[in-house]
């Protein structure tokens, strides 16, 4: 959806990754090793026409699905061990390795290249936005079938959903129809005797 909330740098770069299946509405972007390694090229991950196959399309969705996980917890959600070791084991295979810029910076880049590589940049850029006060914004939608990842730009970091138009005002009308289902065999008895 274009009005749901983006980041920017490196929190904007894990955001799109979870977010490259929809998983309420569709679609997928990573439907094929080939999609795979376009989408991973489109933002300087790996050069065109890099070789992705199967086994790397697996490691790619249990990837966005580890970070969707940790991206939860800034929403209050538990942190499941697998989400923990498929984030460490996609750090491990991509051999990050902490590096140091001209301008004395550090930052974690793959010794590994393709998309072994590509998927430890994303890691790392995890890494680096988990470093960054403006993490804890970056948040799952509260509406169960939506889980979209969005960037809370609200003053006091309150959102629940990811646009209020759309999964907000659903989930009021669910809770609405659920509160006022209950009332009703309790005015049916008030009825009957009155």
């Amino acid at each position: 959806m274009a009005d749901r909330e983006t980041a920017t740098g490196a929190i904007g770069l894990v955001q799109a990754f979870v977010n490259s299946v929809d998983l309420e509405d569709g679609p997928e972007a990573l439907t094929s090793p080939e999609a795979l390694a376009t989408w991973l090229s489109d933002r300087g991950l790996v050069p065109a026409g890099a070789a992705s196959d199967q086994d790397d399309l697996r490691h790619a969705i249990a990837l966005r699905a580890a970070l969707r996980g940790i991206i939860g917890a800034n929403s209050g959600a538990a942190v499941y061990p697998v989400d923990v070791a498929t984030l460490n084991e996609a750090a491990s295979a991509s051999k990050l390795r902490a590096r140091f810029g001209s301008d004395g910076a550090a930052r974690l880049e793959p010794e590994v290249s393709g998309v072994t590589g590509a998927l430890g940049r994303i890691v790392a850029a995890a890494f680096a936005a988990m470093a960054d006060d403006d993490w804890a914004r970056l948040k799952l939608c509260g509406s169960q079938t939506c889980r979209w990842a969005f960037f809370d730009r609200s003053r006091n970091h309150s959102s629940r959903w990811c646009t209020m138009a759309s999964c907000g005002n659903r989930e009021k009308a669910r809770r609405f129809r659920r509160e006022h289902a209950a009332l009703r065999p309790a005015r049916r008895v008030e009825q009957v005797k009155g």
